[in-house]
């Protein structure tokens, strides 16, 4: 009897160590993603290895890399963008239930897209912040950069709208936000400006950017001044939310969340290049990634309500246990 029970016992034993065994060869490393409220947040964890990659815009991305001296490298694979539709473009946002206001604010952008305005101010924005290329400085041609006009509060300094285009805006029957901005002589905007060239900080504490010029001509439009404010990119539409600003430009790209909460502009396009997102690794590592897949059980850095966490949230942490 008790040689029965001590073969049982070892058999038993086995069986758990086998299954034990089996369940760990089958188990993959948990993808971890981090949030962060500053792109600099997470190129600093990524410089000292205390993440895998960096989930990024594409032209973000390639600054960060060309910026790191080697450092860093394009892992080469991007997101798909084709599964949430045709958005096209970056948007503004105001709060939700504000259609007076966005009606006249997607007025004057469809007005700075029919008469190529943003592109230009685009392919300015890209010379001031330097990161221009070929065709930035096509465009940008002979036209004036504005960087020695005297600051001011009425930021003339980011574009002069005087011989622009302007469309005829029935403001008669303001109400809300904009009933407020038309009053109040301001509109004043939120923005987190560390995405050049859409909105960025020179070392002076100036700020510029082509979405900052869509602003100063959207305020112009209006005939009212317009007022920056800056701030970390999770709180802009909190602010806009709570009334601290009136709208946001701040390099927001259509999501369905966003859409639901807020009222988010007609899209605006400032250059020919495909748009597309990915993610930035160290460049001694840059080999190992052939597919998004190859990110499973990384640790993945992005910001804070941004794009590219819906896209890690979609496209990588659903490949855990594949």
């Amino acid at each position: 009897m008790k040689k029965l029970i001590k073969v049982l016992f070892i058999a038993l034993i086995t069986i758990t160590l086998c299954a034990c065994s089996s369940s760990n060869e089958n188990t993959s490393p948990k993808t971890e993603l981090e949030l962060v409220t500053t792109l600099d947040q997470a190129i600093l964890a990524l410089s000292s290895g205390k993440c895998d990659a960096v989930a990024l815009d594409g032209t973000t991305a390639q600054n960060y890399v060309e910026q790191s001296g080697g450092q860093f490298a394009m892992s080469g694979i991007n997101f798909d963008l084709t599964i949430y539709g045709d958005y096209e473009g970056n948007v503004a946002a105001a709060k939700k239930g504000e259609t007076s206001l966005m009606e006249a604010v997607n007025t004057c952008i469809n007005t700075a897209m029919e008469n190529d305005y943003y592109p230009l101010w685009t392919a300015i924005a890209k010379i001031q912040s330097g990161t221009e290329d070929e065709a930035a400085l096509k465009v940008a041609g002979d036209n004036p950069i504005f960087l020695d006009v005297p600051i001011d509060d009425t930021y003339a300094y980011l574009v002069d709208t005087i011989d622009l285009v302007k469309p005829e805006l029935d403001l008669s029957g303001a109400d809300g936000v904009l009933k407020k901005i038309m009053d109040s002589g301001e509109m004043v905007i939120a923005t987190s400006p560390d995405y050049p060239a859409n909105e960025f900080i020179t070392e002076d504490g100036t700020v510029y950017g082509c979405e900052m010029m869509l602003a100063k001509y959207v305020a112009d439009c209006l005939g009212v001044k317009l007022k920056i404010e800056t701030m970390d990119f999770s709180a802009v539409l909190t602010a806009v939310d709570t009334g601290k600003v009136d709208m946001s430009f701040s390099g927001f790209g259509w999501k369905a969340d966003r859409a639901e909460a807020f009222e988010l502009s007609v899209g605006y396009v400032g250059d020919d290049d495909v748009t597309f997102h990915t993610l930035i690794v160290p460049a001694d590592k840059a080999d190992q990634y052939k597919s998004l897949q190859d990110f499973v059980g990384k640790h993945i850095i992005a910001q804070a309500s941004s794009l590219q966490q819906m896209y890690v949230e979609d496209q990588i942490l659903t490949l855990d246990g594949e």
